[in-house]
């Protein structure tokens, strides 16, 4: 049997770890649903991601930058859309993006979250470029678990009406954003959860990392800030560093626990932006080096070695989207500071919507604290009742293949 072609958009393997984990899944278990595959990876951050894929079988990596995206790929792709409306073979187009995307059987795109309103205009532009050039190519899309919407802005509106129903299928990750897709009334929606679910958990941490946390193995409290929620913070005028200092520091004198500091998106030696938490967590580990049982953690991780350092944790709390997805993936109590529907809509497959807080809520931390000191209390209750969720919620995630596999067909 000749091997299924996939182009995979919307990912990197650096940077945002969540984006990597929901790559990696795919390209981990949709050979057990369609037989041999091999994929294509357009990615952002085309020279980091090569040296992450050496030991990923069948995994080509191209650079699919957004500029790239705009100025080349984008123009070709609506020229080959002309040449297929008038029946002219495209094999002149040659540019790797487009190139890839044609040769292939579907394109998945994996983005995690698109076409929400609030976003800017630049990302909701970016959004709807990715997802159009395949589209315009006429290769089925599938639009992998994902929150989307509301739908009630502009430009977000229009380009959601224009691009959305001619996907080959749109996976609804959670109630909230199913609603927001009935609204466009399309026909095209199936309920999923999060590709990540399926991701394993490596079994063990860098020997470096292992050493500083021995001590305090499975009783730590991990802390994985997001510059994301920095800005959304700093916005409504509060400090976020500031609040998060102040956060780990009534943690430790609550509970006496060791402090576990991790960035989920990372990009070593860049500056921090949406997809790099490391220097938000180097200036709050910088803030608290007077205290021994602060551990800051800087290594560039894998997303499996991320969910390791979760599983190991006695309690989570986080505003990574997809930090959250591995505290619940690995029936870790998980506190959420979030700030979309997204959060939301996954916690109550858990039954677990009270441990999720708006991000202001920094601004009183001992209401964080007093929920932290609620879940290591009744960790082992909140352990099985997250346990007890995730065959059905694993189920669902798996979906998203099955939903892939029946484009093909």
């Amino acid at each position: 049997m000749s091997a299924k072609k996939f182009v995979i958009v919307g990912a990197a393997l650096s940077a945002n770890k969540g984006a990597a984990a929901m790559a990696e899944s795919v390209v981990e278990h949709l050979h057990e649903y369609v037989g041999p595959a091999q994929f294509t990876l357009l990615t952002t951050y085309p020279k980091d991601d090569v040296s992450k894929t050496r030991d990923m079988q069948d995994v080509n990596v191209l650079g699919l930058e957004p500029l790239r995206l705009a100025c080349v790929e984008f123009p070709l792709a609506l020229l080959g859309a002309i040449s297929r409306a008038l029946r002219i073979p495209r094999a002149w187009i040659r540019s790797r993006g487009c190139r890839a995307i044609l040769d292939s059987d579907c394109v998945i795109d994996v983005a995690g979250i698109s076409f929400v309103d609030g976003r800017g205009i630049p990302i909701t532009v970016y959004n709807a470029l990715m997802t159009a050039v395949p589209l315009l190519l006429g290769t089925p899309t599938v639009k992998a678990a994902q929150a989307m919407g509301p739908f009630r802005t502009q430009p977000n509106k229009t380009l959601a009406k224009l691009i959305l129903p001619h996907l080959a299928a749109i996976c609804a990750r959670g109630a909230g954003t199913r609603k927001h897709l009935d609204e466009l009334r399309l026909k095209n929606v199936h309920d999923v959860a999060d590709l990540a679910f399926t991701l394993p958990t490596a079994n063990a941490l860098p020997a470096s990392i292992e050493e500083r946390i021995a001590h305090c193995r499975n009783q730590y409290v991990l802390v994985m800030p997001s510059s994301v929620v920095k800005g959304l913070y700093e916005k409504q005028g509060g400090d976020y560093v500031n609040a998060m200092v102040k956060l780990i520091e009534e943690i430790r004198g609550s509970t006496g626990r060791s402090v576990v500091v991790a960035p989920h998106s990372l990009r070593v030696g860049k500056p921090e932006g949406r997809m790099n938490d490391g220097p938000v967590c180097d200036e709050i580990i910088s803030r608290l080096k007077g205290d021994p049982e602060v551990i800051g953690i800087s290594e560039d991780l894998y997303s499996a070695e991320l969910r390791r350092l979760v599983a190991d944790s006695r309690v989570l709390v986080t505003s990574r989207f997809h930090a959250m997805i591995s505290g619940l993936a690995t029936a870790t109590p998980t506190i959420v500071l979030g700030w979309s529907h997204k959060y939301r809509e996954v916690l109550d497959l858990f039954d677990a919507t009270e441990y999720g807080l708006d991000a202001m809520a920094l601004s009183d931390t001992s209401r964080v604290v007093d929920m932290v000191n609620d879940a290591l209390d009744r960790h082992d209750d909140l352990e099985k009742q997250l346990k007890a969720a995730l065959p059905s919620v694993i189920n669902q995630s798996e979906e998203n293949f099955r939903i892939i596999a029946s484009v093909l067909r």
